[in-house]
């Protein structure tokens, strides 16, 4: 039998889903910033300067980069937010109660582009009508 969501956790679940969900957005929009940075540096041996002798933004060839290196900026971001983006994850993943996979699929979306996006609004409606249905339940069973 599959454990089901203690409705005294309802208000964690929907403060969960928040974190999640914005954490979802600018992780997913990380990723592809980041897809585009290697892009530039590995098909274009290019990074991306900031501030620098070229502008203000400019691509300069692999190993130049003079001003602030946004190349490295972005790669260190994603990876903090990715960070933070696991622990959103778990938190809603342990409020919901659901199995392994589970937390599997919500981890993958924050490394495979487009993935957290897709993840995001199919895990919100999921978890919304859950709630709604529940505690339209739960008050019918009240009266």
């Amino acid at each position: 039998m599959a454990l089901a969501p203690k409705p005294e956790t309802f208000p964690q679940i929907r403060s969960g889903l928040k974190f999640y969900q914005v954490t979802a957005y600018i992780t997913g929009v990380m990723l592809l910033l980041l897809c585009a940075e290697m892009i530039a540096k590995y098909w274009f041996g290019s990074e991306i300067e900031l501030g620098g002798a070229y502008g203000f933004l400019a691509l300069v060839p692999d190993g130049t980069v003079q001003a602030v290196n946004l190349s490295t900026g972005i790669l260190i971001v994603h990876g903090w937010f990715y960070v933070i983006y696991l622990i959103a994850c778990f938190r809603l993943w342990t409020f919901m109660r659901w199995n392994l996979p589970q937390l599997l699929l919500m981890a993958t979306g924050g490394v495979v582009p487009f993935l957290s996006f897709i993840v995001e609004v199919r895990l919100s409606r999921t978890i919304n009508s859950y709630l709604t249905n529940r505690e339209a339940e739960l008050a019918e069973a009240a009266h």
